[in-house]
Formats: structure tokens, C-alpha cells, sequence
């Protein structure tokens, strides 16, 4: 008898516990209608946005490596936070892998960095300084997605697509062609 309890009440909890199938099914959803695994999460992110996104670079005549430096500003109208971010490295112009003569760091730099929350960011790969992935991280606490304030972490690792601005031997800017933000989906959220 308490076997048949126990396994009556293990099916029950699969049952309770079992979220709705991707494709159509009953629910409260509109019949008919198919489903991604990403609608059917328990939450709707929107995507991070970086604006004012800038790259330049210069060197002093003579000299072999570029100074360079990426400045943007980051939103996140999940939190409701953002912050200015900013990082410099050095760079021959013409190297893609990361080394003496493209030295941009892969570990992570905070944007902002106060206790309660930290936002932070690494380039992933440099192809030109046109086109970079980066590495996005924002942690705080959410208070709108769960009932107690709980730390989230937002990530994501965008391409990124710059216009060439303008180009000398001596200087190199890349930028967005728009004042319109960068939307980054948001690929994972750890708790």
C-alpha cells in the first residue's frame, strides 16, 4: 500500500511538475499557435542596449603599435541599471589574435562594480575592429522575477558590426552608424 502511495504520488508530481510541450496544446494559449522553448520560458527578457559605441585608435609617428581604446554605454531595462564602459589596449592593426602585438585583454573588465550589482565585459575575438564578439555579464538583484531579491546574473556574447569613420597611418575610428542602441539578446541568466 505505501508503495503504491508513494509511486501514486511521484506520477502525480511529474504531472503537476511536467511544463507545457513545445507546439500547440491545451492551455492558456491561443489553440493552433506553435511554441519556441524560448516562449515558453518563465521569463521574458528584454535585450540589453549599448549605445555611443566608439573605437578609435592613434600612434605618434614612428611608433609600431596603436593605442586603442572601446567606450560604450550599457542598459538594462530588465534592471533598470546601466553604466558607461570602457577599456584600452594596444594593437598593431593588423594582428586578429590576442598577444605583443594585439594586446586586449580576455578577462573581464567591471563597468560598475558596487556591491549590490556589477556589470562587466570582455572581448571574445577581434576579426577587425569592425567586427569583435564580446562577452556581456550583469549581476544584481532581482526583485521583479522572483519573490525574494535574488542575485541574477544576465549574459550574453554578442558580434558586433562597427562603420569605419575614418582612417589615416596614424589614426583608425569605428563606430555606429546610428545613434540607435545595439540590441543584445540576453543568451543565459544564472541564479
Amino acid at each position: 500500500m505505501q508503495l503504491l502511495l508513494l509511486s501514486a504520488s511521484l506520477l502525480f508530481g511529474l504531472a503537476v511538475a511536467r511544463p507545457p510541450s513545445l507546439g500547440s496544446g491545451p492551455g492558456p494559449w491561443p489553440q493552433g499557435k506553435v511554441y519556441t522553448a524560448w516562449e515558453l520560458a518563465q521569463f521574458d527578457l528584454a535585450p540589453f542596449n549599448l549605445t555611443h559605441m566608439r573605437i578609435g585608435c592613434s600612434k605618434d609617428n614612428g611608433s609600431i603599435l596603436f593605442g586603442c581604446s572601446i567606450k560604450f554605454d550599457w542598459d538594462d531595462p530588465n534592471a533598470e541599471q546601466s553604466c558607461a564602459c570602457e577599456d584600452h589596449w594596444q594593437w598593431d592593426g593588423v594582428t586578429q589574435a590576442q598577444g605583443p602585438t594585439n594586446n586586449y585583454t580576455n578577462e573581464y573588465l567591471a563597468c560598475k562594480n558596487d556591491k549590490a550589482e556589477f556589470f562587466q565585459f570582455k572581448f571574445v575575438d577581434i576579426f577587425d575592429l569592425s567586427n569583435f564578439s564580446l562577452s556581456l555579464a550583469h549581476m544584481y538583484k532581482d526583485t521583479k522575477n522572483f519573490p525574494t531579491p535574488t542575485r541574477t546574473n544576465m549574459f550574453a556574447q554578442p558580434n558586433i558590426t562597427l562603420q569605419l569613420m575614418e582612417k589615416s597611418n596614424t589614426t583608425m575610428t569605428y563606430s555606429t552608424a546610428c545613434d540607435c542602441p545595439i540590441k543584445v539578446n540576453i543568451t543565459g541568466m544564472t541564479i
